[in-house]
């Protein structure tokens, strides 16, 4: 195979990854924003976490979530730890 069409293979595939990705990228995008507290004592310990997303994609057009995670871990008088997750989303 001659030097110079090779190369043209080899860009010829490059340019079609680079169409694949972009198109990828626009399909759908995403802007998240997150934080948390945690609180914790004797036998308990509590973790919440707020989550904002705007997203957009030509399926689903523009939109926004909100949601909060609360996951509680209590333990017993044996020590037994029990855990609890619950998420919330607007």
């Amino acid at each position: 195979m001659p030097q110079s069409e090779f190369h043209w293979l080899s860009r010829r595939r490059l340019i079609a990854i680079v169409i694949g990705v972009a198109g990828a990228g626009l399909a759908g995008c995403s802007a998240d924003v997150s934080y948390g507290s945690y609180r914790f004592g004797p036998g308990y310990e509590t973790g919440q976490v707020y989550e904002s997303r705007v997203y957009g994609s030509a399926q689903q057009g523009l939109g926004a979530e909100n949601c909060r995670t609360v996951v509680r871990r209590e333990a017993d008088a044996f020590g037994r730890v029990s855990s609890r997750e619950e998420t919330v989303c607007q």
